[in-house]
């Protein structure tokens, strides 16, 4: 005796009823498996984060963010607005600003939290004068690195080329 397709017993040959019956169940659990994988994958993007508006993918904008360079007597301000990214920082809309309005920025640092501005639009740091690149969020003066302190749509980000005088 033979069984066949899961355990139905026919002498030596399935019948056309016990086939489209397992082909009918296959069909069911794979289509199951897929509709409980497809829920799954909507509840958290490709980095396991959560999908609501309060975790907006990075590289979708959630507004803008005005961004001024202050260079001096010596040269005109550059101004404008950059869009404002679910993880936007003061120097990630810094390097938006100089994309858009072609100046360049240079930097030292690798990391995110180690950023530290050393030229922008070929104004570079003077460390023996005390001149230096300082950063201001909604006239606020940065308490932390540029690459870690996170702006959010609507703000004012004024970089400006002076003495740092703590407030």
């Amino acid at each position: 005796m033979l069984y066949c397709v899961l355990g139905f017993e026919l002498n030596n040959e399935c019948g056309d009823e016990a086939i489209k019956a397992m082909k009918l169940k296959v069909t069911a659990s794979k289509l199951m498996i897929f509709l409980v994988l497809l829920t799954l994958s909507g509840c958290t993007d490709s980095e396991g984060i959560g999908t609501n508006q309060k975790n907006a993918p990075a590289n979708l904008a959630i507004g803008t963010v005005e961004v001024k360079i202050v260079f001096g007597s010596e040269r005109e301000s550059i101004q404008g607005e950059v869009d404002c990214m679910g993880d936007s920082t003061v120097f990630s809309v810094l390097q938006a600003a100089a994309d858009e309005m072609g100046f360049a920025v240079e930097s030292t640092g690798v990391l995110k939290g180690d950023k530290f501005i050393t030229s922008i639009g070929g104004v570079e740091n003077l460390a023996g004068d005390g001149k230096n690149w300082i950063y201001r969020v909604n006239g606020v003066l940065g308490d932390k690195g540029s690459g870690v302190f996170a702006v959010k749509p609507q703000d004012k980000v004024v970089w400006s080329f002076g003495k740092y005088e703590p407030e």
